[in-house]
């Protein structure tokens, strides 16, 4: 049996749309809380919320008239009572396989244009602008499918900009029911959590920071902090949203929890509460940030059970994670070989869009190429140990599987058994040609408004040292030198 590690945290809100056919798809969105899609592939069959899109079935009358073709104009005559225009399914499945192009091309409505537009500007970086598109399309009254996940992406963008009043104080459309209001609810609450808290602070040093880096025994890389003065190692795990702090090393630093609620997030092993906190001093090496937010979990948690080579009896102990929300402010390189980790402040480039292939979308996605099957989005997940792929790629694109017997470990859960790989997948991710053999699958999960194929893992380390440029939405592997990014 082949025993694979992967990140240990993860925290979805689910949703549930529903189709004019009368199907029902249940579909997750990432909030990122604390952990990528290896650990909530695994725990994709709960429901958080019961929440749905508005249904337009019962004003569904069938025929080629209600549904125009995308360059034709909307005739109010042709909208159902409600005002809303009708459910578009290519425009839906484009939105939810990040098809940004197919997405405006498929806009049948001015609320569907402004929505499309306020994704690609979220895709291209450029958060500030897509948070005034989303805000606009979030109180549309025409169409409450538009409304509702614009709704979801202000919200979750607010987060990831930690604009925590504003997430607090968020406005609801009026027109929402109260099924579509409990969508944002969880992200609202996060808001009231850190709303008070002073802003973070970073200070850079002028030249390129250099640190060792070292590789657990399941393939997680790990860098020495200190927090309020105190040393522990902790995980880089662009899977996790935020930094997670474990009680134990809270309690040994002296880190301020923020209030006396407790949040709720979603881990390996289930639900779990989680108190909102401050660290006033988290140093990485000479790089210091000031008053992270971060959240603290409880310590019996935070370890990784499973039964591999170099993993103790009780479970390797984790201090800490610093996630996605303190990555994405680096230019690094990671050399696992080596045994280093460079950290530059970022500069703001201007690359042509065909030159990235790094966004967030409630979670950061790398574009993966493949000459065989086409273009997919795989969740950037330095946490997980392995690369995964979806089932829902098989269903699409029948690429060849075989039978295998695998065991899935996470923190605070026993192991999560899956039975078929992928015995040779050919890539390309980052400008570097990777084949990559018995790739496992988990699912099929569908698993968010913005759906992933897969999680891309630390196995492709191996391949070079692995570059992550949030800034400028750049990811490569091997080494890519800057003067083949340039205009």
């Amino acid at each position: 049996m082949r025993q694979t590690c992967i990140g240990a945290i993860g925290s979805n809100v689910y949703v549930r749309l529903t189709h004019l056919r009368a199907r029902v798809w249940t579909v997750a969105l990432a909030l990122g809380l604390l952990c990528g899609q290896p650990k909530s592939a695994s725990a994709a069959n709960a429901l958080l919320q019961d929440a749905r899109f508005v249904t337009l079935e019962e004003n569904f009358q069938p025929g080629p008239s209600n549904r125009p073709s995308p360059d034709s104009p909307i005739d109010s005559a042709m909208l159902p009572p409600n005002g809303s225009a009708l459910y578009s399914e290519t425009y839906w499945t484009a939105f939810a396989d990040q098809d940004l192009v197919t997405l405006r091309q498929a806009a049948r409505t001015d609320p569907e244009a402004r929505f499309a537009q306020a994704m690609t500007l979220l895709a291209g970086g450029k958060h500030e602008s897509a948070e005034s598109a989303f805000v606009a399309a979030a109180i549309e009254t025409r169409d409450l499918n538009v409304a509702v996940a614009a709704q979801v992406m202000l919200a979750s963008t607010l987060r990831y900009e930690r604009k925590w009043t504003k997430l607090r104080d968020l406005a609801l459309n009026s027109k929402l029911g109260p099924d579509d209001r409990k969508i944002t609810s969880d992200l609202e609450s996060w808001g009231k959590a850190f709303a008070d808290a002073a802003a973070e602070v970073a200070t850079f040093p002028d030249k390129t920071v250099m640190l060792p880096l070292k590789v657990t025994a399941v393939g997680t890389p790990v860098i020495r902090v200190r927090v309020n003065g105190r040393e522990y190692d902790f995980w880089l795990d662009t899977g996790s949203s935020m930094t997670v702090i474990s009680s134990a090393v809270a309690a040994d630093a002296k880190i301020a929890v923020l209030s006396s609620d407790t949040l709720t997030v979603r881990t390996f092993a289930g639900s779990t509460p989680v108190r909102p906190a401050s660290i006033r001093r988290l140093e990485i090496g000479p790089i210091v940030l000031t008053n992270s937010p971060a959240v603290i979990i409880d310590a019996s948690l935070m370890y990784l059970r499973a039964s591999a080579e170099g993993v103790p009896a009780g479970g390797l102990k984790v201090d800490g994670i610093i996630g996605w929300d303190t990555i994405r402010q680096f230019d690094l390189t990671m050399d696992y070989a080596d045994g280093w980790i460079t950290l530059r402040q970022p500069v703001q480039r201007s690359l042509s869009a065909e030159k990235q292939n790094l966004a967030w979308l409630g979670r950061p996605f790398v574009e993966v190429r493949s000459k065989d099957a086409g273009n997919f989005h795989f969740t950037l997940d330095t946490g997980a140990q392995t690369t995964f792929l979806n089932a829902t790629v098989i269903e699409k694109t029948h690429i060849n599987t075989r039978s295998a017997d695998n065991r899935v470990f996470g923190i605070a859960r026993a192991g999560r058994q899956t039975t078929r790989v992928v015995p040779v997948l050919s890539i390309d991710v980052g400008g570097k040609s990777l084949r990559l053999q018995d790739v496992i699958v988990y699912g099929p999960i569908v698993s968010g408004l913005i759906n992933s194929d897969g999680i891309l893992g630390s196995d492709v380390a191996k391949y070079g040292t692995i570059r992550i440029d949030a800034t400028n939405g750049i990811f490569t592997i091997g080494g890519l030198p800057d003067e083949d990014l340039a205009e």
